[in-house]
């Protein structure tokens, strides 16, 4: 659809642009058949803005199932990138492609004016990239697939930012404020007929996030950028994007809401306290049994926003904590998948990172970021108690550049990754829960 609008477009600024050469003066159908055309064409290009903005928010959405598990991890392409592709790995690259359109000058037997012919014909299959977010005007974004392959292999991916409800973050603003109930309206019952009913007027208030920058550079020689005989830029890249997933993922958790950080998990969370000197995962005892304060915890959200739990983040080591755990008769409280009789939890295939299990019937999801020591006490992890779907974040598409000013003396090319990011985690009071004490020792 996207493409016939742009040939429609394309026929139509023909037109008026044959119109627009006449010497003459218009006459007075020629006139309504210019201001016709240039009215279309401004349709036509918010009906396009319309379609990108939605096929990137598909994009998102299915990463997103595919992250939790919803639909196996597998796409169907109908086009791959037609200039950067993983079976043309050895024939192009796109870094030393970026590095030659902005150096201006020839790399190797890279032409400038090739490159950027390369480039932006690699953009049209990523339509929104360059128009739809903020700080997408001037650069190129990588190929999608490089950043599909790289963001969760040698380090930790971002599970709990991929659990989040996805939006693109929309360009030219420096924050986002939704607007929100705070007192509802009244009902009561009626005295005596013809007596006055309950009448209560609604209050409003609104939620924010401000827009925050992420992102890293990484300086390398120019011997390496001219004399490579293979495609380093997989290397840059990818070690670039996955680090710059886990400072996304990071800051879901733990930003402050102050210094540029978002509103993070951990600052609106309701905590539930697990501190018992002896934990257990599950007990006869309510006071040391982690499966006791979970539905403790699943419970305050369902008094506050009438809503279960959708799932259960905790650090790799917690729930092999609770793997490992076994009743008197030396039988695991949680079981792998299957015919079992009153399990407190059944636990998929090994996984590192990602959907683990189910505990106390909640889907238990594994993220390496989440620290061992980050709060007061240094030495517990937590556990977070998630709706999800009361949590949007908002993220632009990440984009690349190159520079050589001030580091032509060493011969040196600085590559940069950066993007953008909101976060709204607080919507709603009780849509996050935060098990912490000392029953969460680190184990």
């Amino acid at each position: 659809m996207i493409v016939k609008l742009r040939e429609r477009r394309a026929a139509i600024k023909a037109s008026i642009e044959a119109l627009a050469s006449e010497t003459r003066d218009l006459t007075e159908d020629e006139s309504t058949q210019f201001d016709a055309g240039l009215a279309e064409m401004r349709k036509i290009d918010e009906r396009i803005t319309e379609l990108q903005a939605a096929e990137a928010r598909e994009a998102i959405s299915a990463a997103t199932r595919v992250a939790t598990g919803q639909v196996p991890a597998v796409e169907v392409k109908s086009e791959p990138n037609p200039v950067y592709r993983q079976d043309r790995d050895h024939e192009t690259s796109f870094f030393r492609d970026l590095a030659a359109v902005q150096l201006n000058r020839s790399i190797g037997e890279v032409r400038p004016e090739d490159a950027r012919a390369r480039l932006t014909a690699s953009q049209e299959t990523r339509a929104g990239d360059m128009t739809t977010v903020a700080g997408a005007g001037g650069t190129f974004a990588p190929p999608l697939w490089k950043v599909e392959d790289f963001i969760a292999l040698a380090r930790a991916g971002r599970v709990t930012a991929n659990l989040m409800q996805s939006e693109v973050l929309p360009s030219g603003i420096s924050s986002i404020n939704l607007p929100k109930v705070a007192t509802g309206a009244s009902s009561a019952v009626q005295a005596l007929q013809n007596s006055v009913l309950s009448d209560t007027a609604m209050t409003t208030t609104s939620v924010s996030t401000g827009i925050t920058t992420h992102g890293g550079k990484q300086i390398i020689a120019m011997q390496l950028l001219e004399q490579s005989g293979i495609p380093f830029d997989r290397v840059i890249l990818g070690d670039l994007a996955r680090a710059d997933a886990i400072q996304v993922d990071a800051q879901v958790l733990y930003g402050t809401n102050a210094n540029n950080q978002v509103n993070g998990l951990v600052n609106v969370g309701a905590l539930t306290a697990f501190t018992t000197a002896s934990p257990a995962p599950a007990s006869v005892t309510s006071a040391n049994s982690l499966y006791y304060t979970v539905q403790k915890a699943a419970a305050a959200m369902q008094r506050a926003i009438f809503q279960v739990p959708n799932a259960l983040v905790m650090s790799p080591e917690r729930w092999a904590w609770i793997l490992g755990a076994v009743d008197a008769n030396a039988r695991p409280f949680v079981i792998p998948d299957g015919s079992n009789f009153n399990p407190v939890g059944t636990a998929g295939q090994p996984v590192a990172q990602g959907l683990a299990g189910h505990f106390g019937a909640y889907p238990v999801y594994t993220d390496p970021n989440i620290s061992l020591t980050a709060n007061s006490a240094t030495n517990q992890d937590e556990i977070y108690v998630l709706q999800t779907n009361d949590l949007w974040l908002y993220e632009s598409a990440i984009q690349s550049e190159s520079f050589t000013a001030t580091y032509a003396d060493n011969a040196s090319v600085l590559f940069r990754l950066m993007g953008y990011m909101g976060f709204i985690s607080n919507r709603h009071t009780g849509n996050v829960g935060v098990l912490r004490g000392t029953g969460l020792v680190a184990p």
